[in-house]
């Protein structure tokens, strides 16, 4: 939202100034009685050869509280939500000469090590799960959650929420 002040004349507007309006502060800040923190991942690409495991696996050790220092596990023990804004998965058949890059040729085992990852997540944490452009489905938007049909391993973790995009 914007707003301009200045003149007009056939059918044209003649800006002197343009405002940017701010919502103000007003009252008292509503916080949550307790801290609490959301990680957000997006093309994490299971499947491709390129996706970093060894990273991923320490992202799972640092929320399982099992690494970091002090202040980082303080941290990882107030993770409420992790969400996956898109690409899970790398996809088949994405773009040309992609099975060369595949570590995972099937669509379905790749949702497979992906929930089998994610399952390691502690359940206290929701995994909020939104499809991207190499998650099976439809790339227009808005996108369904992802199908159950390719992701029905995805659908049987306890803490998962299933998201359409946007």
């Amino acid at each position: 939202v914007i707003g301009l002040t200045g003149s007009t004349g056939n059918n044209v507007v003649f800006a002197n100034n343009i405002v940017i309006p701010d919502i103000p502060l007003t009252g008292e800040l509503k916080k949550s009685p307790e801290e609490a923190y959301a990680v957000v991942l997006s093309c994490v690409h299971v499947g491709s050869k390129l996706f970093l495991k060894e990273s991923f696996d320490k992202f799972i050790r640092w929320l399982r509280g099992e690494t970091g220092n002090d202040e980082q596990r303080e941290i990882a023990s107030k993770v409420g939500y992790v969400i996956v804004a898109g690409d899970i998965i790398d996809g088949v058949g994405i773009y040309p000469n992609q099975e060369k890059e595949l570590e995972i040729l099937d669509i379905y085992e790749q949702y497979n090590e992906a929930a089998r990852l994610l399952s390691q997540i502690p359940q206290n944490i929701a995994v909020i799960i939104c499809p991207g452009n190499h998650d099976a489905g439809r790339i227009s938007e808005p996108q369904p959650p992802l199908s159950k049909n390719y992701a029905k391993a995805l659908y049987g973790l306890p803490n998962a929420i299933m998201l359409g995009n946007p």
